[in-house]
């Protein structure tokens, strides 16, 4: 049981820095747009702009994926869920939560590998190396499938919970 606390706090801080990632990512496309705009009006225009607010939305989008799976947020059809009873309600759940960790599982290994393959491809206009960019998805995929694991260990907790009542 220490083990699953341990996992579900660490899930919790990992959710915690994420937030406050995605804060200052959008912050900052907020700074870098608004700056682009005044540039644009009175000086010349930043070339590098539009390429790093991009970067940095791909960025959030990734870390903001992960808070929401840790939310339970994400889209979902439950209309076979509702009908089952509550075990197999808990059951299927968890289920559902193992096909994510091993779909998020095979897309930060391959991420991974896609990250390798990037070597020396270069941004256009910021000159940033691509390996940088695709990092995200290994790292936002890690970060749904660390939530992902959690999830699983507070369903089969909360299910072995009522057995026991």
């Amino acid at each position: 049981m220490a083990i699953v606390r341990g996992i579900h706090k660490l899930s919790d801080i990992l959710d915690k820095i994420a937030e406050v990632i995605i804060v200052v990512m959008l912050g900052a496309m907020v700074l870098i747009t608004g700056a682009q705009i005044i540039c644009r009006l009175f000086f010349t225009a930043l070339s590098w702009s539009e390429e790093a607010t991009r970067y940095l939305l791909i960025w959030s989008t990734m870390f903001g994926a992960g808070c929401v799976y840790k939310h339970s947020g994400h889209i979902s059809i439950s209309v076979l869920q509702d009908m089952l009873p509550e075990k197999a309600k808990d059951i299927l759940q968890i289920a559902v939560h193992i096909l994510c960790m091993i779909l998020f599982g095979l897309i930060v290994f391959y991420g991974i590998q896609y990250f390798g393959r990037q070597g020396s491809q270069l941004s256009a206009a910021m000159r940033l190396p691509m390996r940088y960019v695709y990092t995200c998805i290994p790292v936002g995929c890690g970060l749904m499938f660390f939530h992902a694991l959690d999830a699983v260990l507070n369903c089969v907790t909360d299910l072995l919970g009522k057995e026991e009542s």
